[in-house]
């Protein structure tokens, strides 16, 4: 995971006065909305981290999104976060193999 997964290029949100809005999916948009909105310092983090970061070759789990306060278990900027986290139910299928992937390296409950 290592960030969050806006539906954008590294390369979209670093230019989004050069994107085809209308040719972006529904979840695109809004996640072009939300990025637009978010504070500039935060966009800036998110870029750097996107285009610094290296995924794991050897098989290993990336890591946990840079937002995840691990103290408290919770988006450190829940408000911006991206669609695929908003449609991401706590509890689901989904949740629950996450949660038993990183569940050594969070100690999540």
């Amino acid at each position: 995971m290592g960030f969050p997964a806006f539906n954008l290029t590294v390369h979209q949100l670093a230019d989004v006065q050069a994107i085809d809005v209308a040719s972006l999916s529904q979840v695109a948009r809004a996640d072009l909305a939300r990025w637009v909105a978010m504070p500039s310092p935060l966009r800036d983090e998110i870029l750097q981290q996107m285009t610094e970061h290296v995924a794991p070759t050897d098989g290993a789990l990336d890591g946990p999104c840079t937002w995840l306060d691990l103290e408290t278990k919770q988006c450190r900027h829940h408000q911006h976060r991206p669609q695929v986290c908003r449609d991401f139910a706590v509890g689901s299928v989904g949740c629950l193999q996450w949660r038993a992937a990183y569940d050594e390296v969070l100690q999540l409950p």
